[in-house]
C-alpha cells in the first residue's frame, strides 16, 4: 500500500519541478524579441545612412533618423520596463547611447548638408 503513494509523491514532486523550471524562463522570451526588435531597426538606420552616404539623397537621411529615433525609444521603453536588475539592462543601455551619438551625428551632417528633418521628440536620449 505504500508504493502507489510513495509513486504518486514522487511524480507529483517531478511535474512541479519541471513545471518551476520553465515558469521563470518565460518572460525573457519578449524582452529578447524586443532586443532585437530594437537591433534590426538599428540596423535599417545604418543601411539608409550608408545610402545617404553613397547616393546622396535626402530622403535616406530622414529614413535614418527616423530608424535610429524607433530604435532608441525601443531600447529606452526596453529598459523601463526591465529596471536594473535584468542582466542585459547595461547592453541595452549602451545600444541607447550609441543610437543618441549617431542620431546627433546625422543632425550635424544634415545641418552641413542643408538636409531639412522633420525631428520629432527624441524619446530616450536624455
Amino acid at each position: 500500500m505504500k508504493a502507489p503513494w510513495r509513486l504518486l509523491l514522487t511524480g507529483l514532486a517531478a511535474a512541479m519541478l519541471l513545471w518551476g523550471c520553465t515558469g521563470p524562463s518565460s518572460p525573457v522570451v519578449p524582452i529578447r524579441r524586443e532586443i532585437a526588435a530594437g537591433d534590426r531597426q538599428m540596423d535599417w538606420a545604418l543601411v539608409y545612412y550608408q545610402s545617404w552616404r553613397r547616393a546622396g539623397d535626402e530622403q535616406y537621411l530622414r529614413l535614418a533618423r527616423r530608424q535610429m529615433a524607433r530604435a532608441v525609444r525601443t531600447y529606452f521603453d526596453l529598459q523601463v520596463k526591465m529596471g536594473h536588475s535584468f542582466p542585459d539592462f547595461y547592453i541595452v543601455d549602451r545600444k541607447r547611447r550609441r543610437g543618441c551619438r549617431f542620431i546627433d551625428q546625422m543632425e550635424r551632417e544634415a545641418s552641413r548638408f542643408r538636409v531639412p528633418l522633420q525631428v520629432p521628440e527624441l524619446g530616450g536620449c536624455l
